[in-house]
């Protein structure tokens, strides 16, 4: 969906229920949003997928606006399904076995054929080092090339704050990767 054409046909005929609309629309946001769902820290990303788009199906009739707005519009519905994930995860206690099985795959999961997959753990580590919202903003900006005004809109903040986020979460990278090559 490059053109704006092809969006506005598609949209309109995903709020119709066409089935290649809505396989368009899968197909060209979904890589985007679960890359951002996975480094929010979702202990279940594709479940959390799931529920996103699950919401989109609810919603799409009342959207309105271009393709930024929509792609927008899906990043922020990502932020409040990992949210909700975050408060229902507080809420439940984890169980010892779990964090021993979580322990376990991370020490044997690499190997040589994946060494590859090794230096994504470490920037998904590093990242998740950072503070949510250090995190979330870091991924949008960067990874997913919202803007600033865009970012505050997905976050809930105030695009000053969302520079000001951006700025400290920059520094701990910095010192984080300093303190990995020393």
């Amino acid at each position: 969906m490059s053109a704006a054409n092809d969006f506005d046909t598609t949209l309109a005929a995903a709020k119709q229920g066409a089935d290649w609309a809505w396989t368009a629309i899968y197909d060209e946001f979904a890589p985007g949003l679960l890359r951002f769902i996975t480094s929010q820290g979702a202990a279940e990303p594709s479940d959390c997928l799931g529920e996103c788009f699950v919401q989109v199906v609810r919603n799409l009739p009342g959207f309105t606006g271009d393709q930024a707005a929509f792609r927008a519009w899906l990043f922020l519905l990502a932020r409040n399904r990992v949210v909700d994930e975050w408060r229902a995860a507080r809420r439940r206690p984890s169980s010892p076995t779990d964090d021993v099985e979580r322990l376990h795959e991370a020490r044997h999961q690499t190997s040589a054929a994946d060494a590859g997959v090794g230096e994504d753990q470490s920037v998904q580590q590093i990242l998740a080092a950072l503070p949510p919202d250090h995190r979330a903003v870091i991924t949008l900006r960067v990874l997913d090339g919202f803007s600033v005004e865009e970012t505050a809109q997905i976050i809930g903040k105030s695009a000053g704050a969302v520079r000001v986020i951006q700025h400290r979460a920059i520094k701990r990278l910095k010192n984080a990767l300093a303190r990995r090559t020393q």
